[in-house]
């Protein structure tokens, strides 16, 4: 959500006129209200009006051309001064309003500005395809010569689309922390939890604020267990020692000799008698709900051993970026990246049970013990809570600003790991890659099992044969059989190549299909004919590009516990086509990341590692054949053309098994291209919206709850950008309508 007079867009019916949509804010700046701002602008004759609050600001936002058109550049006037943006920023709010235009993504950008005391016009400019310059907008600042003095007292206007999302949605207002006061008493219990916090040479500012946002909690039994790890400053011993003086829930530990986080760690952990213990670092901050709801999920499910919630980063001017809305409870994705913490709580005796903190693994110690305690307590004792319960502070000197600040961290992360394998005994090893990361390598069977490729297809010569001869020339396995299903091609061309390819690959099979299209009982039939222990479901517009694309799904499909596996699929300029099905998106079921490129950053997490998925699509999907029998196939019968793949994943899950994508198998998709006429067809989308109502029918509540989904992002985009969130919390729902779930109040942030 925007907030009016910050974000300005269709100034003077720009919009209308030309077809070209664009919004943009000045920050830092001075929240003032929609009335306000708009009878200025008006008094002042410009479509921005807003009082800055810093000398230097941004002028940010995103400019989405006209369809058809393009522009070539973005600049700001003032005077005899020239400003040009920087542009092609990331910017999915603006996919968000222009749904189908997926080159919003990267509409984004920004001017910095120096300011002097008093007013200064702006006049916005975009460079057309006829190489001139064209006015857009108007913006004026006002620059108060106390700005200094003022930024202090007066309220900042949000500084970024997600801290407007705070306002409305993310952030509880006071009609909700006084629910969750009159909740504590209907609560089960109310277990006392221990924050842990290490602290070293802390700068008293950021040691102040991490203790006074644990002092202002709504759930107050806390304790607050502090480990100074031999401060060289006396000053540090002297704070907490005050601040211990003036609340007894503080507890102090001073360690005679440095011995870094891990240790440090430790010694605070003694001094926990909690049920749960809280990890803090000393200049990150808790958001006045974060106990509260730590305590809430602990009360309801006395097995639960982990606790975990999403985060974002907080700079040093209290700006608040960077959100990490995080899926339900993912191994997967534990195994590429620390998704736990930040916030993580755990049952003080499963960290006592794990040894504690483990020296050597200084800057991913939390992921470390996370890992342990998981093998320990079994997955099915971690709980999520999709909410920002944790502020990591963006500093120079933390890996919040970049993995550059700690180099270690990243080695520690991989060993980490690697012994979690080990341990597991799974087999499994690590391969490293650039910039940081790592490939899981699951244990490929020994001897490697023979593998059945189905391709389902009708003419489309070129592309059948493109599918084919690049698999037989770039696919590196030992054992592939091929099954082509010809649902009656007339195209000479296409019948050629289907004999020839018969008559002289012996591991080449050709099926036929009569009759009408039916994706279902294509793949149904090629599977009933194979010798293969695993099936791959391949559709005939997909060109094999990586060697490795087949190891890598074989090795997924094989672990144990495991269901379908997808790949990445891209399209032909590299940008994603397929990184897993998220249920409700688009409809009924969307593929998240789509149009985006695949190292891109995400608030949903990022789409270059592995991670669990409800479900996976049937263009490249891999299944063990007796995994494929026990599920009963495809749906030929309801699901003939659409949704059979989600149906086939959903039916996989029931049978308690997880579906895979893996970043690690990619291919090129020309995604529908085989079939491409039907879809305009009216009897095709007759058909297509009747298996979406079946498919809504046989699945209501996975359809409408993806777990693997965070209900604060967007189903109306296949994209993770924020939206309102799709729960209600037990404490507003107690009060009925007086206490209305904040999302239903987005007024709030007028």
């Amino acid at each position: 959500m925007n907030s009016p007079g910050l974000d300005h867009r269709d100034p003077q019916g720009f919009v209308v006129d030309t077809g070209h949509a664009f919004a943009f804010s000045v920050t830092p700046a001075r929240e003032e209200s929609a009335g306000v701002l708009a009878r200025r602008a008006r008094l002042r004759g410009v479509d921005l009006c807003v009082t800055a609050l810093s000398n230097s600001c941004t002028l940010q936002g995103w400019f989405v051309p006209a369809p058809s058109t393009d522009i070539f550049g973005i600049r700001a006037v003032t005077g005899q001064t020239i400003l040009v943006a920087r542009r092609k920023q990331f910017r999915p709010e603006a996919l968000m309003e222009n749904p189908g235009r997926p080159e919003a993504l990267h509409s984004g950008f920004s001017i910095e500005l120096t300011l002097e005391s008093g007013w200064t016009r702006f006049e916005l400019q975009y460079k057309s395809e006829q190489r001139k310059w064209v006015p857009f907008a108007t913006c004026d600042v006002k620059l108060p010569w106390a700005w200094r003095f003022m930024k202090r007292f007066v309220r900042r206007a949000p500084a970024n689309s997600y801290e407007r999302w705070l306002r409305s949605y993310g952030d509880p207002d006071a009609m909700e922390l006084e629910a969750m006061r009159d909740a504590l008493g209907r609560m089960p219990s109310q277990p006392l939890l221990s924050v842990l916090m290490p602290v070293y040479d802390s700068p008293e500012r950021w040691l102040h604020r991490a203790i006074q946002s644990v002092q202002k909690q709504v759930y107050a039994n806390w304790e607050l267990c502090i480990a100074d790890d031999c401060s060289p400053s006396p000053r540090v011993r002297e704070f907490l020692q005050k601040q211990a003086a003036l609340d007894p829930r503080i507890k102090l530990c001073f360690r005679a000799a440095n011995g870094h986080i891990c240790r440090a760690s430790n010694s605070a952990l003694e001094l926990c008698s909690g049920e749960f213990t809280v990890l803090l670092d000393h200049d990150d901050e808790l958001p006045p709900h974060a106990l509260f709801h730590i305590a809430w999920e602990a009360a309801q499910d006395p097995e639960v051993g982990i606790i975990f919630s999403d985060e974002d980063k907080v700079d040093a001017n209290g700006v608040r970026s960077g959100p990490y809305f995080k899926p339900g409870w993912n191994y997967d994705l534990l195994l590429g990246q620390n998704c736990v913490s930040h916030l993580g709580a755990f049952r003080t005796s499963l960290l006592r049970e794990v040894g504690g903190f483990r020296p050597g693994y200084e800057g991913s110690q939390d992921w470390d013990i996370t890992l342990r305690a998981v093998t320990r307590c079994g997955r099915d004792k971690v709980r999520h809570i999709p909410r920002v319960l944790y502020h990591w502070r963006t500093l120079p000197t933390s890996t919040a600003s970049s993995n550059e600040a700690k180099p270690y961290a990243a080695s520690a992360g991989y060993r980490a790991v690697e012994d979690h394998l080990h341990a597991t005994g799974t087999g499994a090893v690590l391969q490293p890659l650039d910039g940081g990361r790592w490939q899981v390598l699951w244990p490929l069977p020994e001897p490697a099992p023979r593998v059945s490729i189905i391709i389902p297809t009708r003419d489309q010569h070129a592309l059948l044969r493109d599918a084919i001869e690049s698999h037989m020339s770039i696919t590196d396995y030992p054992d592939v059989e091929l099954i082509v299903v010809d649902n009656e091609s007339t195209c000479p061309d296409t019948l050629g190549y289907l004999q020839s390819l018969e008559r002289t690959h012996a591991n080449i099979k050709i099926l036929r299909h009569t009759g009408a299209f039916n994706w279902s009982a294509l793949n149904n039939l090629g599977a009933g004919e194979t010798t293969g222990e695993v099936l791959v479901f391949l559709n005939n517009d997909v060109r094999i590009t990586s060697p490795d694309w087949l190891r890598e799904l074989v090795r997924q499909s094989c672990r144990e516990g495991v269901g379908a596996v997808g790949a990445c699929l891209l399209y032909d300029q590299g940008l994603i086509q397929h990184a897993g099905v998220v249920l409700s998106m688009a409809g009924v079921a969307g593929h998240v990341f789509r149009h985006s490129p695949p190292d891109a950053p995400s608030i949903g997490g990022p789409p270059d590692l592995v991670r669990e998925v409800s479900a996976v699509t049937g263009a490249c999907l891999a299944v063990r054949k007796d995994v494929f029998i026990q599920a009963g196939g495809f749906d030929e019968e309801a699901l003939p053309i659409a949704y059979n793949d989600v149906d086939f994943c959903l039916r996989l899950r029931s049978l308690g098994l997880t579906n895979v994508y893996t970043p690690f198998a990619t291919l090129v998709h020309h995604e529908s291209q085989s079939r491409g006429a039907m879809e305009a067809t009216s009897e095709r989308k007759a058909a297509v919206a009747l298996e979406a109502h079946e498919l809504m029918r046989r699945w209501p509540l996975q359809v409408h709850r993806d777990p693997c989904y965070n209900v604060n992002l967007s189903l109306e985009v296949e994209l993770p950008v924020m939206a309102r969130p799709r729960r209600e919390w037990p404490w507003l729902q107690a009060q009925g309508s007086c206490a209305a779930f904040q999302s239903q109040n987005p007024s709030r942030s007028l």
